[in-house]
This record gives C-alpha cells, structure tokens and sequence, in this order.
C-alpha cells in the first residue's frame, strides 16, 4: 500500500469518525425543539396519569407527555428526541384510565383549549415551562 492510498483512507476515516460525532449534538429528528417541563396538578395535589399534548400551530407533529405520581412531565418529541417545536403552541390536558376510552376532562382542557389563552405557549430554543392546576369538581377514578 503506497503512502497516497494510507493517506487518503486515514483523511476518509477522520472525515467518517468526524461526521458521526457531530450527530450527537443534534437532535435525531434535525427538528429543532425546546425542552417542556412541568407539574400538572388537580384541585391542588398532584395529577397522576394525566396525558399532555403539545399541538404546534406551525403543522408540526404535537409532542407528548404523561404526568409521573408527582405531577411532573417532560414533553418528548419522538421517543429519542425530547422537547417541543419551537414557536406557538396550545397543550391539551386529559385523563384515562385503565383501557376505558373515555377522556374524564371536559374538552375545554383538550379539544376546545385553543380557545384558553392560560394553554397558549411559545417554546423557544431556552424551553418552557408550563404548570397547570386542573379545576375540576367532576368525577376523575384514581390512576
């Protein structure tokens, strides 16, 4: 192997090795999103179980999140890339439980939040954080 062939396939190798190195610092997606964070609670305790989406007004996939036993939440993007597209936002609460389908928030915390100013956000490259206290006298089933 002359030393212009050694040459060559080390520069390809640093250019290979250099190029998947730099993934790592972008999201998986190339999507830019904004890291959400938050508690969401109901009547003032922590709201387990409860379900978020992030709907972006650009024509963006929402991002999702589920609230721990604390309340808390982080938003995720797809399942390798946290976050929230950045610009405007609405987030839509809701709750199920077990299998059943039925949703026991009214749908002004879901389907009919874009009319609440209180579920609008903007999620720049710096995040945000959204927290939320359900008020709500219906009927909810323990998670």
């Amino acid at each position: 192997m002359n030393s212009y062939h050694r040459l060559s396939t080390w520069l390809v190798s640093v250019f290979v090795v250099g190029a998947f190195a730099g993934l790592g610092c972008q999201n998986s997606t190339g999507i830019p999103t904004g890291e959400v964070t938050g508690v969401i609670t109901l009547n003032g305790q922590p709201a387990e179980g409860v379900s978020l989406r992030f709907v972006p007004e650009s024509a963006m996939r929402p991002s999702l999140a589920i609230t721990d036993s604390q309340g808390k939440y982080r938003a995720r993007f797809v399942s390798t890339q946290t976050g929230v597209v950045l610009g405007p936002c609405v987030a839509q609460l809701s709750i199920y439980r077990g299998d059943s389908p039925t949703n026991f928030l009214p749908k002004r915390f879901n389907t009919e939040a874009h009319t609440n100013p209180e579920f609008h956000l903007d999620v720049t490259e710096a995040g945000a954080i959204f927290n939320f206290d359900i008020v709500y006298d219906g009927e909810i089933p323990d998670p």
